[in-house]
């Protein structure tokens, strides 16, 4: 298996920028040239790029985390809110869809998947096969339902 490497990010970029900056200036300060301003320069890199992984990881970070709680969840604390619809809302969302007399197509996908989890899922073959039988009523002709005339048959 192959490794990719991590994705380049902000943090990663300031610190090869400053990083690369200070290793040149110092470089170049002692080994090429007499004059100090190049030791200074490279002093002043090497203070940013402190800096720099100081200020992302005690300000930027945090507010970017304070931030998102915020606009995802109304709070600035605690982990942001998990709003993925659970097993049971999903039922709730394809029962109504067959209550309310959706479009044919919309009931016959919310029938087939209904009786997927009441089969699979929930382990109830005969409400399963309650849900495929109410539309089988509403649409005997529906070629997506003849899945389910293979299984009767076995």
């Amino acid at each position: 298996m192959v490794r990719r490497p991590a994705p380049i990010g902000v943090r990663r970029i300031g610190r090869v920028v400053f990083g690369t900056a200070t290793v040149f200036f110092a470089f170049f300060g002692l080994l090429v040239s007499d004059d100090a301003r190049w030791l200074v320069a490279a002093g002043a890199f090497g203070i940013i790029w402190g800096a720099w992984d100081l200020l992302l990881e005690h300000v930027v970070v945090p507010l970017g985390d304070w931030a998102s709680h915020i606009f995802v969840s109304g709070t600035g604390s605690g982990p942001p809110p998990n709003i993925r619809p659970t097993l049971d809302d999903t039922i709730r969302l394809l029962e109504s869809h067959l209550e309310q007399r959706a479009s044919r197509r919309v009931e016959i996908n919310a029938a087939i998947r209904l009786e997927e989890i009441y089969r699979t899922v929930k382990k109830d073959p005969s409400k399963a096969q309650s849900v495929i039988d109410r539309v089988r009523q509403r649409y005997p002709h529906a070629p997506e339902l003849r899945q389910f005339d293979r299984d009767e048959q076995d």
